[in-house]
């Protein structure tokens, strides 16, 4: 199997991971979703939220050439039912923009990544293969951390395996 098609199975995977725990986070009443959890990003929502301004930093912000920042941060937001579903209806458009009509050269296309970390400016240069592998590992490291929260309250998270998606592959 090519890398590309790699990408778009694991994007389809991600999108519908990410689909399957708003309706989860939905299912929970508004004060159980915000409610401080300690964890990475405090509360249930904010997580999730945490994952879309990835998804809207990384597929969004860098292909247009945008600085780290200058979209406005969903952390910590009170945002109805309505704009959660709607902030993930965007994140799948443009991770499809992207993918779906995706070559193999198209993995070392390269960006320019401008932002600050701890208050320093940084510049780094990056490729999409390397943008898209990251956002496999960085929504399942908070998806897990999701995990956890949701077997904390007694609730089963939304899990399902790679494998078990509508793809057929030959190894």
């Amino acid at each position: 199997m090519d890398e590309v098609t790699l990408v778009r199975a694991w994007s389809d995977w991600n999108l519908k991971s990410l689909n399957d725990y708003l309706l989860a986070l939905l299912a929970l009443p508004p004060e159980e979703r915000r409610k401080d959890r300690g964890a990475s990003y405090r509360s249930i929502q904010d997580i999730f939220l945490h994952i879309i301004e990835d998804y809207i930093w990384w597929f969004e912000d860098v292909p247009q050439g945008r600085k780290e920042g200058e979209s406005k941060s969903l952390v910590g937001r009170d945002l109805s039912e309505q704009e959660l579903r709607r902030l993930t209806r965007r994140v799948d458009r443009s991770v499809h923009k992207i993918v779906d009509s995706l070559k193999p050269r198209d993995l070392g296309r390269s960006y320019v990544v401008q932002g600050e970390v701890n208050g320093k400016p940084y510049t780094m240069t990056t490729c999409l293969a390397d943008i898209v592998w990251h956002m496999v590992e960085e929504q399942l490291q908070h998806i897990g951390e999701l995990n956890a929260l949701f077997w904390q309250m007694d609730i089963d998270p939304p899990t399902h395996a790679w494998f078990s998606s509508k793809i057929s592959f030959t190894f």
